[in-house]
């Protein structure tokens, strides 16, 4: 299936009630005036070319057995045929524009009105006669529009009026969905408002009633769900915040002392690093809880941010021995409090540089955008697809036996709420990339 008809059928499924409403609504004026038309049209041809000719030659049959019977017979002469005869080379009255016709139907556009001219011989008492019946047609035009079109026009109006009568219910039985609609269309859901969802009215019919009802159920359900986890976030990273304070207090006075054996200040720089990726989880939690207050954030300095990120990760380079190098391109700004900022630089750095052994871990800060890139275990197609996936660890990630795999679900969480845009580009034993774009005003 080529993209062409993907973007059609997308744009085919993207259109609205009330549009398609108006569509078949068109569509079934279209086809009965289509219909209407070719009826008469075929109506008309019918009359013309079967009726009329068939009672031409019907008169003409009379008239020849009643002359034939006899000499006085009179020709016939009404409003809408009149008959002209001649006998041997005597034209009589017969109009010159006739003279030329012979035996059989023509419509002459000499005389007035173009009738249909019905041409007929016999030989009555061994003298050649000659029948000339002139019919007008353009009565019968009139005819068909007075019985046929006329009627067929006040049937067309009654059913447009029908049909739009059909429209007008069917979209007042719909509306209620349509405004439903439109209102959650414009809801901010970012917003700190709550979703208000209309009660439903005895008016509505049933199935109208029971979807409204639905809603509003599940949107007070939500708005239960969504209290609890902010509120239990909050709850969790305050609490936390305690235990990991004594944590790093203690580590302060361990590291303090001066009779420490090697394997001793092995085990006390990881636990610092594991209090400090505590710590830095933990604010996390805390600012996406509380989310709907950082959407009118000042800029903030990515280039500054970055350069205190990467001063407080020098030792975790250290540890598995790798380079850190930070370069300025140009100065980048974000609408994002600094601490968000942080805490994707942060990850993204922290997640380079635990899956990277004697490699060089690099970030490159320019005028719209960062780039973080390493030299560690790479990620293959289907790794990169979940990168971002919470607790996925890659094969080779998990070999290392470091990371959590919610490093970089935060990074995305928080780039998706700001409207940044996240790519990676990866490949296995050579390393990883990732690039954020943050939008312009």
């Amino acid at each position: 299936m080529t993209s062409e008809h993907t973007d059609h059928q997308r744009d085919a499924r993207s259109i609205g009630l009330r549009a398609k409403l108006l569509r078949v609504y068109g569509l079934q004026v279209l086809l009965i005036s289509a219909a209407a038309l070719v009826g008469v049209f075929i109506t008309y041809l019918i009359v013309q070319d079967v009726l009329t000719r068939q009672a031409l030659n019907i008169e003409a049959e009379y008239f020849w057995e009643q002359r034939t019977a006899s000499s006085d017979q009179a020709l016939p002469d009404t409003a809408n045929l009149r008959g002209y005869l001649k006998v041997g080379d005597n034209f009589g009255t017969t109009p010159a524009p006739l003279h030329t016709l012979t035996p059989g139907y023509d419509s002459h556009p000499d005389l007035p009105g173009r009738p249909l001219v019905h041409v007929s011989d016999r030989l009555i008492d061994g003298i050649p006669h000659r029948l000339y019946l002139v019919f007008a047609e353009a009565q019968v035009s009139d005819l068909v529009f007075y019985f046929g079109l006329a009627p067929l026009a006040a049937v067309l109006l009654t059913v447009y009026a029908l049909l739009f009568l059909t429209f007008r219910l069917s979209h007042r039985a719909i509306s209620p969905m349509l405004s439903l609609a439109q209102y959650l269309t414009q809801f901010d859901f970012r917003s700190d408002h709550r979703l208000e969802i209309p009660a439903a009215n005895a008016e509505l019919d049933t199935d109208t009633r029971t979807m409204i009802t639905a809603l509003r159920g599940f949107s007070e359900r939500l708005d239960q769900f969504v209290d609890r986890e902010r509120q239990f976030t909050r709850d969790a990273g305050h609490e936390l915040r305690t235990p990991l304070a004594v944590l790093r207090s203690n580590l302060d006075l361990l590291e303090a002392r001066n009779d420490r054996s090697e394997s001793e200040v092995a085990v006390h720089e990881r636990m610092r690093r594991v209090v400090a990726s505590m710590e830095t989880l933990l604010t996390t939690l805390l600012l996406l809880a509380r989310e709907h207050d950082m959407s009118d954030s000042e800029p903030v300095d990515v280039n500054l941010v970055v350069a205190e990120q990467v001063d407080a990760l020098l030792i975790l380079a250290e540890t598995n021995n790798n380079r850190l190098l930070f370069e300025e391109h140009g100065d980048c700004s974000a609408l994002a409090p600094a601490q968000v900022v942080g805490v994707v630089v942060a990850n993204l750095l922290r997640n380079a540089l635990t899956y990277t052994r004697n490699g060089e871990v690099r970030i490159d800060v320019h005028a719209d955008r960062l780039k973080v890139s390493d030299t560690g275990v790479g990620m293959d197609a289907k790794e990169v697809n979940n990168a971002f996936s919470t607790f996925f660890r890659g094969e080779r990630a998990r070999a290392s036996g470091e990371g959590y795999g919610v490093g970089l679900a935060i990074v995305k969480r928080i780039a998706d709420q700001f409207n940044w845009a996240v790519t990676v580009d990866s490949t296995p034993g050579e390393g990883t990339t990732f690039e954020i774009c943050f939008p312009t005003r």
